[in-house]
This record gives C-alpha cells, structure tokens and sequence, in this order.
C-alpha cells in the first residue's frame, strides 16, 4: 500500500514537473515578453519577510491582466516599478514573471524529485 501511494505521489510529482519544464520552454521560444507594473505585494504563506509579487501587464489585445511569481521572493521590486512579464501569445493565462532562466533549478528539483520517488517506488515493487 506505501509503495503504491509513493509511486503516485512521484508520477504526480514528475507529472507536474514535465509540465512546468514544457511551458518554460514554450515561453523562452515563443513568449510575448512585455513590461509590467508592480500593483502590489502579497504575503507569502507561512508568515516571514517573504513576498510575492503581483505585477499587471497589458496583453496583445489590449487587456489588463496579473502575473504573480511563483515562489516568494526576499528581494523585491517597488511597488510603480517595473517587471519583466512573459506569456504565450492568446494566452495571457500563461504568463509568469520573467526572471531571466533563474527558476530552470526548480524545475530540475521537481523533475528529479519525481523520478526519484518513482524509480524508488518501482523498484521495490519489482524487487520484492
């Protein structure tokens, strides 16, 4: 039963990863990359100095939209400062916060993770 659970948890894991490696790479090669404003800061969870930015960025059509970094950040811009905002072009759902390739470890973190806790999971299940 706790080898199933952790095989699911590392499919899941890897899932998730893969899908966040594959739109990282259709935003570095097809991105619209526009400047944003930081409208605000939001407090990440958990309590502590860390934000999260919320920066509004106006798409192709001319619409408002918001794009928040994924992961809190120590340093951050002013709020009227600008920000660097990628999305796929149509999309503007898509968009994150252009940090230059730094959140590329993530993703490595999260697809190894997901290898590892399924290729632990299937190999017990095969050794047993």
């Amino acid at each position: 039963m706790g080898v199933t659970v952790f095989l699911l948890i590392g499919l899941a894991v890897l899932a998730y990863g893969l899908y966040e490696a594959q739109l990282h790479y259709r935003l570095r090669r097809h991105g619209i990359r526009v400047m944003g404003i930081v409208a605000r800061h939001e407090s990440s969870s958990g309590g502590g100095p860390s934000l999260r930015l919320v920066v509004q960025f106006v798409d192709e059509q001319g619409q408002v939209h918001e794009a928040r970094n994924r992961e809190p950040e120590r340093m951050t811009l002013r709020i009227g400062g600008q920000a660097p905002v990628v999305y796929l072009p149509g999309a503007p759902r898509t968009a994150r916060i252009d940090d230059g390739g730094r959140s590329l470890w993530r993703l490595v973190l999260v697809v190894g993770l997901g290898c590892l806790f399924t290729g632990l999971s299937l190999w017990d299940m095969v050794s047993r």
